[in-house]
């Protein structure tokens, strides 16, 4: 009987916090969204390359001349073939925050892809470290998350080099 009453003690503790929680969050939404942001998104972004599987698909020149395969060269598509311009290009790292942020909304919660045209080598680095290092998630998702009313996310981010030294990221998005 000192068991039972003992555990029922410790369940009674369990429901006061946890209405305690309820209570504050409700009040404060700064600490509401800190806790979100501790509790669901931890997701990991994977940034990837793609530029050569898609180049060497596309290559012609893969085929074999005597007993020795010949390499399938490299070939990096241009902004034409995307059907895009030099004019579509994202030059800060604020701007391909705010791109982001834009398509995310336009499409809601959903799995889908969208993507954006880096014109800068350094531009893709600096986005790079933010992934890496999770700054992105300041920078625009969890206004973006809170915006369309999403609860989680998972991102798969794929990197291709283009002609120009201009690259494409095509981010894989499956927002709940």
């Amino acid at each position: 009987m000192k068991v039972v009453r003992n555990i029922l003690i410790v369940l009674a503790a369990l429901l006061v916090l946890i209405t305690v929680l309820i209570v504050t969050c409700a009040y404060n939404p700064g600490l509401t969204a800190e806790l979100q942001r501790l509790i669901y998104r931890g997701k990991t972004v994977e940034v990837s390359s793609v530029s050569n599987n898609e180049a060497a698909a596309m290559n012609e020149d893969s085929g074999v001349s005597g007993n020795t395969a010949k390499a399938p060269a490299v070939r990096m598509r241009t902004l034409e073939e995307l059907g895009l311009s030099e004019g579509d290009m994202i030059t800060t790292l604020d701007d391909y925050y705010k791109n982001c942020h834009d398509q995310i909304v336009e499409r809601g919660v959903g799995t889908y892809d969208f993507e954006n045209i880096i014109a800068t080598e350094t531009l893709v680095q600096e986005i790079y470290a933010k992934y890496s290092d999770k700054e992105y998630v300041d920078g625009y998702m969890n206004e973006t998350l809170i915006e369309v009313g999403a609860a989680s996310y998972e991102m798969n981010l794929m990197v291709e080099e283009l002609e120009g030294k201009h690259f494409r990221l095509t981010h894989q998005l499956v927002l709940n």
